[in-house]
């Protein structure tokens, strides 16, 4: 799940700070009210952004792109949705099956262990697989390069080490198939993976509610240059623009705890 905290404030101080760190301190904001948006719903808003994609000198993503970058976070659906309850990620439930920490806090996918986000990320690269090879391989690498970063960083417990290493095995040599079963090359693939990665990045920039401004990491532009964005006037602004024109998305997304009879409400964006 990802947490939209109420009246999170801007840390930066109009300095840039990377994408994945505003996103981070979003996720960790203490707050009496949140939105929450369905992991699923996130990624299907990072297909929505890649589907508008215009990048000089790059290809448009076909069909097949888009749909594996929609996928990318699939596998969430059951817990998500409270129909699978979370195994290793210590957790009790609301009456709306929303998995909460002990402080009755919902919790955030940071929070949630080896064991349950492996499960997750193994369906989302099935339900990814089914549709293409390629949409599989892009989905496998992001993962792959998840659980990399997390091991390089002493994100996991000796336990979850294990268990990573093994999905990183296995995932390697299911990347050696599918490679095999597509038409582009190792490097065309990995720029797709990173197409990804941005895609992710900037849909949960917006869905976390920050509005710091930001940098990505992830060099998509035709220049090969850092991708910024500035929120101005209450639109999104990248630096330089990756669409033909202002574009508008929309997520739904859960108020909690629930505002009498609202289940769900829509959030809104444009971005330029």
């Amino acid at each position: 799940m990802i947490l939209r905290p109420e009246g999170l404030v801007a840390c930066s101080a109009g300095d840039f700070v990377s994408a994945w760190e505003a996103i981070a301190r979003a996720e960790k904001t203490i707050s009496a009210n949140y939105y929450l948006v369905r992991q699923p719903d996130h990624a299907r808003l990072s297909g929505q952004i890649a589907a508008q994609l215009s990048i000089a000198g790059a290809p448009a993503p076909d069909d097949d792109i888009v749909r594996g970058i929609s996928l990318h976070d699939e596998g969430w659906s059951d817990f998500d949705c409270g129909r699978e309850r979370l195994h290793a990620t210590p957790a009790r439930y609301s009456e709306t099956n929303i998995a909460l920490d002990t402080t009755g806090r919902p919790l955030s996918f940071l929070e949630i262990k080896a064991e349950d986000f492996l499960y997750a990320w193994r369906g989302s690269i099935e339900a990814a697989e089914a549709v293409a090879p390629i949409a599989g391989l892009m989905v496998s690498g992001h993962l792959r390069r998840i659980g990399q970063f997390g091991m390089g960083t002493g994100t996991y417990s000796q336990d979850e080490i294990q268990r990573v290493r093994g999905f990183l095995a296995k995932e390697e040599e299911r990347g050696r198939k599918l490679l095999h079963l597509q038409s582009r090359n190792q490097k065309e693939v990995a720029y797709w993976t990173d197409v990804l990665q941005f895609c992710d990045l900037l849909s949960l920039y917006l869905c976390c509610g920050s509005e710091e401004s930001v940098e990505f990491p992830q060099r998509i532009g035709s220049e090969g240059e850092t991708v910024m964005l500035q929120v101005k006037d209450g639109v999104n602004a990248l630096s330089p623009s990756l669409f033909v024109q202002e574009v508008e998305f929309a997520v739904e997304a859960q108020p909690y705890p629930a505002e009498g009879q609202m289940s769900s409400a829509k959030l809104n964006w444009r971005v330029r």
